[in-house]
């Protein structure tokens, strides 16, 4: 039946061949041709099989010809992502391996244990070529092996603490107030002493290795994160420390060089001057001044008074409107005066 619309023809032909292949499937017969009822494990019987798969291997044969995909990439993908799941979903509902599907899963795993050995087998493989190729964790994904990584970090370390023990060995108990045992805290405590000398000497930030310019033992970033995060009342009980200790062995309170008894050394006595509030910026010198002819751009001077300049306008008989004269006054001069 011819329809004036194709959409509503298209429509009602699906509509019919799905109640078509309903009524088939209901009375048992090859939804295809419906004469036989479908072979065993299938939906088709054996003719209409072989028919599809010749006709599909034809298919497949001229597309490959041509250059061209056998079907559609991304529904294909998709199609294969669904059965996979569907797949797996009825296999672990029964109790089997979700990779072979043939043997029962492992205690508390998807798969059996010949499935895992043969993962655990690839994944060596990989990484000793990856390692052996100088890729980072193998060539597998390094954000996501650090993630891992740390997400077991602190599953481990949250066990261990909730059990009493040291975080890092997990074999002795903590020191009081803290959570890793004294030896620990020594091996720790000699490797940050170890990097940081290393660092320090190498004119490097001492948190993250970046350079850092003048001495500084810190770059700005990791400064502003250690002030960010540190106790106020921990930092000053500290700097008190260090100063008590410094003043008594008579070194520099700031920077610990020797400092013949006094608090600073001359070094940082200077630097603790010019941020005191003493210090106001640019000194006041004296100033001179320089005549300039105007009409013949001739220079005298400079001079170190205002006399000098008029007994000079005098010998040299110019008028006071035909010369400039300029003085470098220090900027401050303006701002000071006295009371």
């Amino acid at each position: 039946m011819a329809y004036a619309d194709p959409e509503a023809g298209r429509a009602a032909d699906r509509e019919r061949f799905r109640k078509r292949t309903a009524a088939r499937v209901a009375q048992g017969l090859c939804p295809r041709c419906g004469e036989r009822p479908p072979a065993p494990e299938r939906s088709l019987c054996g003719p209409c099989n072989d028919k599809r798969n010749a006709a599909s291997r034809a298919r497949d044969a001229r597309l490959r010809a041509e250059g061209k995909p056998r079907r559609d990439p991304v529904r294909e993908r998709e199609y294969e992502r669904e059965r996979s799941r569907r797949e797996a979903e009825a296999r672990r509902a029964a109790g089997l391996c979700t990779r072979c599907g043939r043997q029962p899963a492992a205690l508390g795993r998807s798969s059996c244990e010949p499935c895992l050995e043969k993962r655990r087998a690839a994944d060596r493989a990989r990484y000793a070529a990856g390692k052996a190729a100088g890729l980072p964790y193998g060539g597998a994904n390094a954000d996501a092996k650090r993630r891992a990584g740390r997400a077991k970090s602190r599953r481990r370390q949250k066990a261990r603490k909730d059990a009493g023990l040291c975080i890092r060995c997990g074999k002795r108990p903590p020191v009081e107030g803290g959570t890793t045992c004294t030896p620990c805290r020594q091996k720790r405590q000699a490797a940050e002493q170890r990097n940081y000398a290393a660092r320090r000497a190498a004119g490097c930030c001492t948190r993250c290795g970046e350079p850092v310019f003048e001495g500084l033992s810190r770059c700005r970033p990791c400064a502003l994160a250690d002030d960010a995060g540190r106790s106020p009342e921990r930092k000053n009980a500290r700097s008190r420390q260090r100063y008590a200790e410094r003043r008594a062995r008579g070194l520099c309170t700031a920077c610990g060089a020797p400092s013949q008894g006094a608090s600073r050394c001359p070094t940082c006595a200077e630097k603790s001057y010019h941020g005191s509030g003493y210090f106001r910026g640019i000194p006041v010198w004296d100033p001179r001044w320089t005549v300039i002819e105007l009409d013949t751009g001739k220079e005298h001077g400079p001079f170190d008074s205002a006399a000098d300049v008029a007994l000079c306008l005098a010998f040299e008989k110019l008028d006071r409107d035909r010369v400039e004269v300029l003085s470098d006054a220090s900027p401050m001069a303006s701002l000071t005066a006295w009371g």
